[in-house]
């Protein structure tokens, strides 16, 4: 079994924390104590509590989509098709907390610069994923970049109205909809 390292440790307990409660509902001692660390560990490493925020937005939330799911969806017959059954596959969905990415922007873009940057490129990976689900659709590239950014948009108000919900309906029901709008294009 693989030792795993400060660093990750670190690392993997800031994203649940943060997660979970939020960047300002975090505090360095609380991500020290969850990984079982001492303060000497994390500032060896870590500048800032902003530092291991942007660790784990490049390290912890970019991954969501790696690059072996772009490569999948460029060799799909049918791409919206897939990328509608992936969406639809809640079973790793936690609507509790809602969308990592979501809540941060949420939180942290208005007040911090640097994040807000290394969250819109997450953001548009995203677009472009959705982007690359549309080739085979009879519209014009700007027209499909458009509708990327709003499939995007749906898909992320579609977690929020199950995390408000507590429940998954409404993010299946929304995303349900999204594609029998899109087999109506």
């Amino acid at each position: 079994m693989k030792k795993t390292s400060t660093r990750e440790k670190i690392l993997n307990s800031a994203y649940k924390l943060f997660y979970k409660q939020g960047f300002n509902g975090t505090s360095i001692d609380d991500i020290l104590k969850d990984a079982q660390l001492n303060k000497g560990s994390l500032y060896h490493i870590f500048k800032s509590k902003k530092e291991v925020l942007l660790a784990v937005i490049e390290e912890k939330i970019a991954p969501i989509l790696t690059e072996e799911d772009f490569k999948i969806i460029q060799v799909e017959s049918k791409p919206l098709h897939f990328l509608e059954q992936k969406l639809l596959d809640v079973a790793f969905f936690d609507f509790k907390h809602g969308c990592p990415l979501n809540n941060l922007v949420q939180e942290m873009s208005p007040v911090d610069e640097d994040v807000a940057k290394a969250l819109l490129k997450i953001y548009n990976n995203l677009e472009y994923y959705y982007f690359l689900a549309l080739r085979d659709e009879n519209i014009n590239e700007k027209e499909k970049k458009s509708l990327a950014k709003m499939m995007v948009a749906t898909v992320e108000g579609a977690i929020m109205a199950a995390k408000a919900a507590q429940d998954k309906e409404p993010y299946i029901l929304i995303v349900q909809q999204l594609f029998k709008n899109l087999d109506k294009e």
